[in-house]
């Protein structure tokens, strides 16, 4: 613990995308929370956490007493956010941890229901789970909090169909606590400020995030700056999809590869230097308690398609999807072809070959089936879209590679897709550093 300035607490915390790159800005998350098993272990293996189940604390609460004993070890609560009271949060920290609080508390709940792609159902239940996020932090009185969310949260409107659920998120992060008696500001309500795109912090997609910041009214004088754009027009060149895994070893469908040896990798900007430097884990340097020899590869395998589909992917170029290639096919009276090898009704956002020269589209929880290597004929693998989501190469992957996506386990694909880019999360923590510095200083 010592090696960390700032402590937090991850909620909705998914894989570790988010707390990977706080971490590696300075922060260690003592408590994570969530609710998918899979998940939960894969952030667990890379976080050096403990795994306790609510579900079964609150069954027979007496037979956890020894997470309640001072360790220095993280605790993942595996289970439902609006199960876990404040109340045994705070006993949590204060036991455990011997802290009444942290410095941060973040969370970025399921966004299906905000999503532009997603149904947007009226009055989803997951519409409300933001409220977790202020009532944790307002509980344990934390200097700051982190919620981040989809672009789509911006626009969708509340069941009267008058206010966006934007506008209740932000009155609600900024209403006074009557319990504790503690209340935030946001450091911004603007979508200029608050409305990150990747691409411009050196991820190599086009993603588009809200990122909200709350400051503890407690620090009246207390500011946060978002941090500046690094990478596009007048600035450092954006990273390609073929710059994050062209160094990656070139495997065919069904293939599967452990070791990384680049020893022909063309370095071509230092943007991608540094990109680089990030998913190999030399700047910032590997976390401690880290075991990783910088040759093994966690995930690089390529799933077994049917024949049939290899075939369609074949005809599919760099920058179209299954539905634009279909409809070149029948312009170029290959009408055969079409009929043969693809859907009566192709859907536009599957199976779209990624273009080697530029950024990726966004990853999503889908992308198994909806990404196509630049030059293969297959799927990206699991390391290969960790590295569009810069995921450090050595942070590896619980769970089965590719399960149906209804399935109620959630997959590697999924889980990555799912994830905030830790790289994205590191240069939000550095600003976030900032202030804690200021408030600790003051």
């Amino acid at each position: 613990m010592n090696n960390y300035k700032y402590t937090s607490i991850d909620l909705f915390s998914g894989p570790g995308g988010l707390a990977t790159g706080l971490k590696l800005a300075g922060f260690l998350p003592l408590i994570a929370v969530e609710i998918n098993r899979e998940t939960a272990e894969t952030y667990c293996e890379n976080h050096q956490s403990e795994l306790f189940e609510l579900d079964l604390y609150l069954q027979e609460a007496n037979k956890f007493n020894d997470i309640f004993l001072p360790n220095n070890k993280p605790l993942m609560i595996l289970g439902d956010v609006r199960k876990l009271s404040d109340s045994l949060i705070k006993k949590i920290l204060k036991k455990r941890f011997l802290k009444e609080s942290v410095d941060l508390v973040t969370g970025g709940p399921p966004c299906e229901s905000y999503s532009i792609a997603g149904k947007r159902m009226v009055d989803d239940e997951r519409d409300y789970l933001f409220i977790h996020i202020s009532r944790i932090a307002k509980a344990v009185n934390s200097k700051m909090f982190l919620f981040e969310n989809v672009k789509g949260v911006l626009s969708k409107k509340n069941k009267e169909g008058i206010d966006t659920f934007f506008s209740l998120v932000c009155e609600e992060f900024e209403r006074n606590d009557l319990i504790n008696f503690n209340s935030f500001r946001l450091a911004s309500w603007h979508k200029d400020e608050i409305l990150l795109n990747c691409v411009n912090y050196g991820v190599p997609q086009n993603r588009e995030r809200v990122f909200l910041v709350a400051i503890n009214n407690k620090y009246k004088d207390a500011f946060f700056n978002y941090p500046e754009k690094t990478h596009g027009e007048g600035k450092l060149p954006v990273i390609t999809v073929g710059q994050a895994i062209r160094d990656l070893p070139l495997i065919n469908s069904k293939e599967e590869n452990f070791i990384y040896c680049n020893k022909n990798l063309e370095i071509n900007s230092i943007a991608h230097d540094k990109y680089l430097k990030f998913v190999r884990g030399v700047e910032p340097k590997i976390p401690s308690g880290i075991n990783y020899d910088g040759k093994y590869l966690d995930s690089h395998k390529a799933s077994k398609h049917f024949d049939k589909t290899i075939k369609r992917m074949s005809f599919i170029l760099p920058g179209e999807s299954m539905k634009t290639a279909a409809e070149r096919l029948i312009n170029e009276g290959k009408n055969q072809v079409r009929d043969e090898y693809f859907p009566r009704k192709p859907y536009g956002a599957r199976y779209r070959r990624l273009k080697e020269n530029s950024p990726s589209f966004t990853v999503t929880s889908h992308c198994f089936d909806e990404m196509i290597h630049p030059s293969k004929d297959r799927a990206l693998t699991p390391r290969e879209v960790a590295r569009l989501q810069t995921f450090p190469d050595w942070y590896v992957f619980k769970g089965p590679y590719v399960i149906f996506h209804s399935d109620p386990k959630q997959d590697r694909y999924e889980q990555i897709g799912d994830a905030v880019p830790p790289l994205v999360a590191f240069k939000l923590g550095e600003e976030i550093v900032n202030t804690l510095n200021e408030i600790t200083q003051n």
